[in-house]
């Protein structure tokens, strides 16, 4: 070798000894790494929306050395795919993914934290055993948020709008004390399906419990020195509607039942009073719609008896008992259709300065006008065990399934099924109240699973608008709406948490 070659080869050999020396390896060297590392924390599932939608959290361990997080889903008998993720590990913060299930079967999560050496910690697994996916209340959870997000924030006085998108009108759009009850009833059925649900239940406490009864709370007036009761509108001069009051008396029933908060038992027994205001012996019995009118009608009448059923269960009052009881014998023999079984809508004098006149009815019949002597028949049966009431609970139940649902082939569920037909969603969830209390008696779940089938249709069609979350009146996914009335939004919020509160109940 040349002693050129020799100089130039010694040289860069120094150089790189120089270098070597003193560059500073900001790395720890692998020696040097722990030999273990502590484990992932707060593994918790929560299911979303969308069916067999899971989010699973985590809290990651507080150490440097953190790397990777190794997440492993499967199926708890070993059959399928595994789902094997290795993502990067952020140090002591939350981690979070969302997976699809492929089906319903048990499942197992598995989280491993590992360092920058390799070691693994121990290995947290998260079961989902025997728990039966939840498809109801995330769903109704989303439409609640949108509920309060298109018609409750920002409006003014704090009370619900009518529309969305926002319509003018008398006191800016905002929704009568109709509306403002069909909300109610959503949001009540929503925390009763989400009590045992630490999460939700948390959710709806700290955001929906004093805001919505302070919001109701404003319609409450004692117009012309009369009894109090929920108005219209708010103000002193408002008038009232027996039938909207009971709407709002029977939320509540709901809610001290389930919290025994007496300040709902107050309200009710508010309401009550009102109702018997509004009830005398002029046409035999029953109750007016409206005070200062004359026509007496399903819609007041028999509310009115489930609201008596319901407070004699919360109470033990015999006095609810008996006064409801003669409501419904008397809205029995004057509103139901002995051929169908169905319920006109209502009857009035036909010389209103005669009170022995003949009576005028108004032979129109609506679906909820059937669900409401079928809650009273079945929580007369669930009281009395006098099967009478029973079997006029079924004899309504099938006459109602047999008019206002119709065949309907889904695609994307891929069946074909009894669907609500296009009509007022409202009145649809009154109905399924109906249903619902008969269900508990007879177990007979055909009525309960058309509903169920219908609005897994309509909130996987495009019935449900998917930037507002807002779902079109017909349920069959195949008409156009731009516009949203709060007092149908409600109603499917109600539905939706109604399904949701089988389902945790396993009914």
């Amino acid at each position: 070798m040349k002693p050129q070659t020799i100089k130039i080869n010694l040289i860069a050999f120094l150089f790189l000894l120089f270098n070597a020396a003193c560059s500073k390896n900001t790395e720890t060297p692998v020696d040097d790494m722990p030999n273990s590392i502590e484990a992932v924390s707060n593994v918790a599932v929560r299911t979303l929306s969308e069916i067999n939608t899971i989010e699973i959290s985590w809290k990651n361990p507080d150490d440097a050395m953190l790397d990777k997080i190794e997440f492993i889903l499967e199926q708890a008998d070993g059959k399928g795919n595994r789902n094997v993720q290795l993502l990067d590990g952020k140090v002591a913060e939350v981690g979070k993914i969302v997976v699809q299930l492929s089906n319903s079967s048990e499942h197992t999560v598995s989280i491993t934290a590992l360092n920058k050496a390799g070691i693994r910690s121990e290995k947290v697994s998260k079961s989902i055993i025997g728990q039966k996916l939840m498809s109801w209340l995330p769903r109704a959870d989303t439409l609640m948020k949108a509920l309060v997000k298109n018609y409750l924030d920002g409006k003014p006085r704090d009370i619900w709008s009518s529309n969305f998108p926002q319509s003018s009108g008398y006191w800016d759009g905002a929704a009568v004390i109709w509306g403002h009850g069909g909300a109610f009833s959503g949001y009540t059925t929503f925390k009763k399906a989400s009590y045992t649900i630490p999460s939700y239940k948390k959710d709806v406490e700290q955001l929906y419990d004093n805001r919505l009864l302070i919001g109701i709370d404003k319609f409450r007036n004692k117009r012309d020195g009369g009894p109090e009761a929920y108005a219209v509108y708010p103000g002193e001069g408002d008038e009232r509607f027996y039938d909207d009051n009971i709407w709002v008396g029977l939320d509540m029933v709901h809610l001290y039942e389930l919290t025994k908060d007496s300040k709902y038992l107050d309200r009710a027994k508010i309401v009550w009073q009102f109702v018997l205001s509004g009830a005398d012996d002029v046409m035999g019995g029953g109750v007016y719609w409206k005070e200062g009118q004359k026509s007496k009608h399903t819609c007041s009448t028999f509310p009115a008896a489930v609201l008596g059923l319901t407070l004699y269960n919360a109470t033990g009052d015999s006095k609810y008992l008996d006064q409801a009881k003669d409501w419904y014998d008397w809205g029995i023999r004057v509103f139901q259709d002995p051929n169908d079984y169905l319920f006109y809508d209502n009857v009035r004098l036909s010389d209103e300065n005669n009170p022995n006149s003949a009576l005028v009815t108004d032979r129109t019949k609506f679906s909820y006008n059937t669900g409401q002597p079928l809650q009273a028949a079945s929580l007369l049966y669930s009281i009395t065990k006098e099967t009478k009431y029973l079997t006029a609970a079924q004899q309504m139940a099938k006459a109602a399934y047999g008019r206002w649902f119709v065949p309907f082939r889904s695609y994307l569920l891929n069946e074909s099924f009894q669907i609500l037909e296009p009509g007022h969603v409202w009145f649809q969830a009154i109905m399924m109240r109906g249903f619902v209390e008969l269900y508990l008696l007879d177990n007979n779940r055909e009525y309960i699973n058309a509903y169920e089938k219908t609005l897994n249709h309509a909130w996987l069609s495009p019935a449900r608008n998917k930037s507002s979350n807002l779902i079109n009146e017909n349920f069959k996914g195949v008409t156009t709406q731009t516009s949203w009335e709060l007092i149908h939004q409600g109603a499917i919020l109600e539905m939706l948490s109604q399904l949701a509160l089988l389902e945790i109940e396993e009914k």
